[in-house]
């Protein structure tokens, strides 16, 4: 008897056993009840956002490609990004994501990994890399081992990144070199891309550096200015008449162009010291204190403050800069600046027109004629817009096209107002103005603008008899 009894006690503790009970049902329900409830008021607060002023701006050191496993607070919400991609932040939403958009026409607001969030995520990659290499080793299908891939292997060539150049993380992780490691683990019965990178980080400019050597880990963002500033370089040396007038013709047809969306300023402090280590090491600050520069760190410092606070205003900023003549000088600034580079492709157009503003400025032709030939040398990656043109119109629509596009990207619909202080100043602007002055001021921008048009004009005339008309010079 005791047998069969045995077998309906196990029977019965089986049966019990293979269905889940009411309250782990419960359980389920609740935390299920939980997600949804913090969903929607995730979503809540990213429609609220739409309307928020921007509170900063970041450049992007690394890529980001969202995955279901990275715990989004709204799923299908987060945001893609590129290296060097640029970044508005409305708001905190915790301490692993941000509330932002990618500055870009069309896109619209989403969730952001916070520093945080992209440094777990980036130790979890490196933790499932590093499994993948040890279970490939051990299964004998690579000939390799990890330790040779890493010291002796070799990485594609890869252009250099525009902007900052970027100083290689403490470990770098290849996207490429993932791309095929996964590839073997699904040649051999695995599941390739379960495990596809979310976080990738550019590779580094050249040859691999040893393993042993001692890196500096780079930050996934860059604080910059809300508004790219606008800087003109070329044709060649600031502070002689032909780069200043050719200059000078530009931004008077940004200032009648975009009226009330753009602050145009002069900046004479050496900005080109703002770099990124100096500032944030005060024991470099006695070094450059020391060296004969013509601007104090203090200058400098408060000419930065300046520049971001005029982008907080979402207006384009145009930057009338005495000592930037390279793009090379704001590499490793805060300002990721839009470098427009005003290009004279014959050097004899150049020297003719130096020639044609008299000896004062023909005794420094040499030193024009370098340093516009240093320009030329630089590659079209460090511009982000070149003006080639022969004719100033031609050259100031190219220019009005990219800005107006930036203008889109940065002003999103969906952003009304884009900012509290872009209102405040526009309104300023309006009651103070009468249209008397208003008036007279249009009249000065074209006069400025016609004797810079016979100016400008002169490049394609002088290219094409090779003399400069003494009524040119007569206008200037």
């Amino acid at each position: 008897m005791e047998a069969p009894s045995r077998t309906l006690m196990v029977g019965s503790a089986e049966s019990y056993t293979s269905r889940p009970s009411d309250s782990d049902v419960s359980l389920e329900e609740d935390r299920e009840a939980l997600r949804k409830e913090a969903e929607r008021q995730a979503l809540a607060q990213l429609e609220k956002a739409k309307t928020k002023p921007v509170a900063f701006a970041v450049r992007t050191n690394v890529g980001y490609n969202p995955s279901p496993g990275d715990e989004v607070p709204v799923h299908g919400v987060a945001i893609t990004f590129e290296p060097k991609d640029f970044l508005h932040i409305k708001e905190k939403y915790n301490n692993d994501w941000w509330i932002g958009r990618l500055v870009k026409e069309g896109c619209e607001v989403g969730f952001i990994p916070s520093p945080v969030k992209l440094d777990s995520l980036r130790l979890l990659q490196e933790q499932k890399l590093r499994q993948n290499r040890l279970s490939s080793s051990k299964s004998g299908d690579n000939s390799s081992s990890s330790l040779g891939d890493v010291v002796t292997g070799t990485r594609r060539p890869t252009p250099p990144a525009s902007g900052n150049e970027m100083t290689n993380l403490a470990f770098e992780l290849d996207p490429l070199e993932l791309e095929d490691e996964e590839a073997e683990l699904g040649e051999h019965g695995g599941s390739a891309k379960t495990s596809a990178s979310s976080v990738t980080t550019p590779p580094p400019h050249g040859k691999r550096i040893p393993f042993f050597k001692k890196t500096e880990h780079v930050p996934p963002y860059d604080v910059v200015p809300s508004m790219r500033p606008i800087i003109l370089v070329g044709p060649s040396l600031k502070g002689y008449e032909v780069t200043d007038m050719m200059q000078k013709a530009l931004f008077d047809f940004l200032k009648h162009r975009f009226d009330g969306r753009i602050s145009i300023t002069r900046v004479t402090a050496d900005i080109s010291l703002a770099k990124r280590s100096v500032l944030n090491n005060p024991s470099k600050h006695i070094i450059i204190e020391r060296s004969n520069t013509r601007s104090s760190l203090a200058e400098v410092q408060s000419e930065i403050e300046r520049i971001f606070e005029l982008a907080r205003t979402l207006q384009l900023v145009a930057l009338d800069a005495d000592t930037i003549n390279h793009p090379a000088q704001l590499s490793k600034t805060s300002l990721a600046p839009i470098i427009v580079y005003i290009k004279i492709t014959s050097p004899k157009v150049l020297q003719r027109l130096i020639k044609s503003r008299g000896k004062s400025q023909s005794k420094h032709l040499n030193v024009q004629i370098a340093a516009s030939e240093k320009l030329a040398q630089c590659p079209p990656e460090m511009f982000d817009i070149i003006l080639d043109e022969n004719q100033l119109e031609d050259a100031c629509e190219h220019l009005a096209e990219y800005l107006e596009a930036y203008w889109k990207a940065t002003h999103p619909p969906s952003s009304t107002p884009p900012n509290p202080l872009l209102n405040r100043t526009m309104a300023t602007a309006a009651l103070a103005a009468s249209p008397a002055p208003v008036s007279n001021l249009q009249v000065q921008v074209l006069t400025s603008l016609r004797r810079n048009l016979s100016f400008w004009g002169g490049l394609e005339a002088s290219q094409q008899a090779r003399v400069v008309p003494q009524q040119q010079e007569h206008a200037m």
